[in-house]
Parts: C-alpha cells; sequence; structure tokens
C-alpha cells in the first residue's frame, strides 16, 4: 500500500489519488510511505528518487554499517519499531527511512502505530511540514513517544505486582490461588515488553548518533539540533527502561520465593497432621485386633474408652504443636 503526501503551499496533505494512480508520482510528493508494498508500487518509487529501494532481507540486517548509510547522496536509516505492544505478541518491525533531498520514503511490513497516528493527523489537519526532514522527525518523535507509553504502562503494570508481592494486597481471598499463576504471566509478559522496547529504543539512538554527528550528510541545524534533543529523550527513556528490568528480575525472584514458601507451608501443614493422626490410628489399630483373649474385650466401656483415648491421643499433639507455634 502506498500513501503520498505532496506540499500544498508550504502544508503537507495527502493525495489519496496519488495513491492508487498508474502514472508516475507528482514531483510535489515529500513523504511516500509504503506499507507492506506490491513490486509496482516499488516501481513507481524507484523511478522517482533513483534508486533501488531496500529489500525485506537487506532491513532485517543488524549490523549497523547496513541500516545507516549513504548510498548515491541518499540517506537509508533502518530502525526497529514497537508494534502490537497492547497485546499478547509484541513484536519488532524493520522500519526504512530514505532521505532524497527534500523527499522522504518509508517502507515497512507492519503499520507502527505512530505512523498511523500520524497519517490520521495530517488527513484531518495538514501540518506545515515542506521537507522530508521535517516528516522524518515528526515520525521520529512518534515512535519514541510510543515507547515512551508502552514504558509508562509496564511501569504502572509492575507497580501494581510490587503492591502484591511486598505489601500482601490481594483484591480478594478468592482469587489467591490464581495469583501466582497470574502473576508470573504478567511478569513475563511485562519483562518481554520491556526487552523488545530496548531494541526499538537501541536502534533510535544509534539512527539519532548518526543524524546529530552529521557525518557523511549535509544536515541542516534544525536537523540536528532535533536529532540532540530526540537523542536524550531516548536515552533517558533506555536507562527508565533498564530499572524496569531490574524491577521485573527483582519481582520474578520474590514471586518464585513466595510460591517456594506456600508450597513448604503446605508440605508442612501436610506432614504435621500426619503426625497429629497417626496416634489415633495406632490406638485404633491395637483396639481393633481380633485375638480371642484380648485384654479389656469383655469390659462394658470398653469401646467408650478407646474412642477417649482416641481423642485424647489427637488432641495432646495438637495442643504442643501449638504452643511450639509450628502452625
Amino acid at each position: 500500500m502506498l500513501h503520498v503526501f505532496v506540499n500544498d503551499g508550504g502544508l503537507l496533505t495527502w493525495d489519496k489519488a496519488a495513491d492508487t494512480a498508474a502514472g508516475p508520482l507528482p514531483d510535489s510528493a515529500v513523504w511516500l510511505d509504503l506499507l507492506n508494498p506490491t513490486p509496482a508500487e516499488l516501481a513507481r518509487v524507484e523511478a522517482m528518487i533513483g534508486l533501488p529501494l531496500p529489500t525485506r532481507e537487506q532491513m532485517a540486517e543488524i549490523e549497523e554499517s547496513s541500516r545507516l548509510r549513504i548510498v548515491n547522496g541518499v540517506l537509508s536509516l533502518t530502525v526497529m519499531a514497537l508494534v502490537w505492544a497492547d497485546t499478547d505478541e509484541p513484536r519488532l518491525t524493520a522500519v526504512s527511512f530514505l532521505l532524497a533531498g527534500k523527499r522522504l520514503v518509508t517502507i515497512h511490513d507492519i503499520d507502527p502505530r505512530a505512523f498511523l497516528a500520524f497519517r490520521r493527523k495530517i488527513s484531518h489537519s495538514p501540518a506545515a511540514l515542506g521537507s522530508g526532514e521535517l516528516v522524518m522527525g515528526a515520525l521520529v518523535d512518534g515512535l519514541i513517544d510510543r515507547t515512551a507509553a508502552v514504558l509508562r504502562r509496564a511501569g504502572v503494570a509492575l507497580d501494581e505486582l510490587n503492591r502484591r508481592a511486598f505489601r500482601g494486597e490481594s483484591p480478594t481471598r478468592r482469587m489467591e490461588a490464581m495469583d501466582d499463576q497470574a502473576a508470573l504471566k504478567r511478569i513475563g509478559h511485562t519483562g518481554h515488553l520491556v526487552g523488545r522496547a530496548h531494541i526499538s529504543l537501541a536502534s533510535l539512538i544509534r539512527m539519532l548518533e548518526f543524524l546529530s554527528s552529521n557525518e557523511g550528510w549535509n544536515a541542516r541545524k534544525p536537523t540536528r539540533r532535533w536529532a540532540r534533543t530526540a537523542l536524550q529523550d531516548a536515552r533517558g527513556l533506555d536507562e527508565y527502561r533498564v530499572f524496569l528490568s531490574s524491577k521485573v528480575a527483582l519481582l520474578l525472584d520474590s514471586t518464585l520465593g513466595q510460591i517456594n514458601v506456600e508450597q513448604n507451608e503446605i508440605v508442612k501443614i501436610v506432614s504435621i497432621l500426619t503426625v497429629l493422626l497417626f496416634p489415633p490410628t495406632l490406638v485404633a489399630s491395637v483396639c481393633g485386633m481380633n485375638f480371642t483373649s484380648m485384654p479389656g474385650s469383655d469390659e462394658a466401656f470398653g469401646y467408650p474408652s478407646a474412642l477417649l483415648l482416641m481423642v485424647l491421643s489427637a488432641l495432646l499433639p495438637m495442643i504442643f504443636v501449638r504452643l511450639r507455634r509450628w502452625m
């Protein structure tokens, strides 16, 4: 899918008619957004910028020299964007930025929420973004803001788990049996989400360092100034991510420790109950033996006496256990 945004009197507007047209792209095009593009759409964009676009295999490269480079005067940058963060399966998708003069080309297979929100914003109210550098800055800021929102939500989730783990605040007694399993799943999911956010932030930091250094390409001062500011934001988020990662590890250890304590408590209760039931069982076994000359078998109060002895043999160990505070 191709989205064409043009410069209309200094304002960035969405030219929806050019999205599906078969002819060449308009000369006023500023941002060409390729979402899971077809070969025909790739050919239209390549004809405009005069350079082959990166393939999926090239976008998946992890070497910094492959992700940050300049080819025939075209700046090619690839970052990993966090997508589907609100689902149980957060993922990373490669997003390539190609800055050819005043035109920006973006390529991605999955639509990041920042891109979707930006397109909707431009569709309703055109913005004063007349060059590809400005559009790239707005998109990268959106990716950083989105990652910040994900980390903020992860921090809230970890705070809720922290209250249960260290303060004993549980919603209801009925849910306590499911709390441990649910807590482990939430901790694992949050840790996975934080890890994905780290990979995305690391790629954004490398990209912003490249842009702010102005090595190998002629960036305008406003672009370098924006890159330095965005770099500070990304580094600050990555420091917060480190804090969340340590919190995930602490909560995981404490939850596993709490599960072990609960299991040990159950084993202790079962062991004590076994000890308490042993004396009555012994009395019943002795009194229930079928020998001809059994002492007390002819007594009138033999059966009540055996019952009383069984009760006493159970109560006395229980009293001893309670006095020693084993239960």
